[in-house]
């Protein structure tokens, strides 16, 4: 055997394999090019917090689902401040309490209809409430926050009545 036929035959395989390389990669831009340009690809994530937006891999949102009465995590009485939690001081202007479906503030009353679970920490509903003599619609989102501690309430009504509103537990 001849002492330089395997480096030469090394050297063929090396120029083969970039020669080869070179055409896969010559064949992709020609491909980008014929089409307009150059084809932005970007990479699926590893981490889905780095695509906040789901531009790469689209998921579909959940649609929301009936439910029949307000979950348990939401019942309960709950105050915008701590005074709002003894209801024998007469101070709790901003008390909110839940029992069932019905929803009792200082002034006024009302029961949920379609009531839609929108995650397992929010549901939306419509909020027929009276209470001074009158009668209004207050469309309302609840989330649970802080492991159920904390509900904040999202009003779409009226100007003078439309908001978002934070209330804690109280205790029981």
């Amino acid at each position: 055997m001849h002492p330089h036929r395997p480096a030469r035959h090394a050297r063929a395989c090396a120029v083969a394999l970039a020669l080869a390389l070179a055409a896969c990669s010559g064949g992709e831009s020609a491909n980008n090019e014929s089409s307009g340009g150059s084809a932005a690809v970007e990479p699926t994530p590893t981490n889905l917090t780095d695509d906040p937006q789901n531009s790469v891999v689209p998921v579909a949102a959940p649609s929301p689902s009936p439910v029949a009465t307000i979950p348990a995590g939401f019942q309960g009485h709950w105050g915008m401040v701590v005074e709002d939690c003894d209801r024998a001081s007469g101070a709790d202007k901003g008390a909110l309490t839940i029992t069932g479906n019905r929803l009792a503030f200082f002034e006024s009353r009302g029961e949920a209809t379609g009531i839609r679970q929108l995650r397992s920490d929010q549901i939306a509903f419509d909020l027929p409430l009276s209470g001074e003599g009158m009668t209004w619609q207050e469309p309302t989102t609840l989330t649970l926050l802080d492991a159920g501690k904390t509900l904040v309430r999202e009003a779409k009504g009226g100007p003078d009545r439309a908001g978002s509103f934070r209330y804690s537990r109280c205790p029981a």
